[in-house]
């Protein structure tokens, strides 16, 4: 089913924020490995379940702030991490550590630590690939599945990061992947931490329609940090929250280990553990939402869709709000409220 988000949900969703957040404790969790996450954990109330939010890049679980005052208020259980290699948790170096298998395995060990049986699995941008593949390795720890701005992403499925630009290139007239090589290249991160106000403001687009330009096209997002390119803040930010993000991808480490992330895809890092998979494997056996931002020039709606409805097998929605790549963050009550709407949907 794919729906736009009703004037009555809007409405019901203002009503949301009339209700005073349950405390927050903030937890470490050390892997088999010796890696530590450090994530935040509001105790579900009156047996109702529990979301795990997964962030993107370049990103941090702050990204979750609003769905986790919100969710909570209203006696969910929320518990949000940041990811490895992102924000107050460790920071490997090592590509390898990066490999989406074991990271499944991490969170199912930070469920464990918090006695969580089943969760309702929450990703946007790149935690919807870390979500896809937790889902794969460990089906039985989720109730249902919450893909924001990217759809599933099937593990074991090759990328054609060249096709999808050509495609964009002839379809839209800008490359929606061309940012991945310069990830990739060797001297990404120190051009990041060179220009880091400015990466911000890359990733933090004022201007949703030139997104696409400035951050897709080949070349691009590398002569917008050389050019130390900077903008006003996007309606949806304040500069208290530049403030914060400045700090934390100011950490030492901060931008060479979350760009491993893209590396892992564009070398291969995850092929020998996805070998194995078939498509009886890749399939989402629980009940599957989207939500996408009708602006986002990178992951457009409609490819989220594309990727997602032929692999969901027990029941699929698709929802849309006004919104670019950002959406939890811009449309704040539209995107809780329709998480509310499907934790409480058979």
């Amino acid at each position: 089913m794919i729906s736009s988000t009703s004037p009555l949900r809007l409405l019901s969703s203002l009503f949301l924020l009339s209700v005073p957040a349950l405390a927050v404790v903030t937890k470490n969790f050390t892997t088999p490995e010796g890696f530590t996450y450090v994530y935040d954990y509001a105790e579900a109330q009156d047996s109702k379940p529990t979301f795990l939010l997964l962030h993107g890049y370049p990103s941090s679980r702050e990204d979750w702030r609003y769905q986790f005052a919100d969710l909570s208020a209203k006696g969910f259980g929320v518990l949000a991490p940041d990811c490895l290699g992102y924000g107050d948790s460790d920071k490997p170096l090592d590509i390898e550590a990066y490999r989406l298998k074991p990271i499944s395995d991490h969170l199912v060990g930070i469920l464990d630590q918090e006695c969580l049986d089943k969760v309702i699995g929450v990703g946007h941008d790149w935690g919807t690939i870390v979500l896809s593949r937790s889902a794969v390795w460990h089906p039985e720890r989720f109730q249902k599945l919450a893909f924001l701005s990217q759809g599933y992403s099937a593990p074991g499925t090759f990328l054609d990061i060249d096709a999808v630009n050509a495609e964009s290139w002839k379809q839209l007239g800008y490359m929606q992947l061309g940012y991945w090589y310069f990830l990739n290249s060797y001297n990404s991160p120190q051009v990041i931490s060179d220009n880091l106000e400015s990466f911000f403001h890359l990733a933090y687009h004022t201007n949703a329609s030139a997104w696409g330009v400035d951050l897709g096209n080949l070349g691009s997002a590398r002569s917008w940090l050389t050019a130390k390119t900077t903008t006003e803040l996007p309606s949806y930010l304040t500069e208290e929250d530049k403030s914060k993000w400045l700090r934390v991808y100011g950490q030492e480490n901060a931008t060479a280990a979350s760009v491993n992330y893209y590396r892992t895809l564009l070398r291969g890092t995850q092929a020998e553990d996805e070998a194995g998979l078939t498509d009886e494997d890749r399939k989402l056996r629980v009940p599957v939402l989207t939500i996408g931002g009708s602006k986002d020039q990178i992951a457009a709606p409609d490819t989220q869709v594309a990727g997602t409805e032929p692999w969901a097998t027990n029941g699929y929605t698709a929802e849309r709000v006004d919104a670019g790549h950002w959406l939890m963050i811009e449309q704040r009550e539209n995107v809780t409220s329709i998480l509310i709407d499907f934790a409480a949907s058979t």
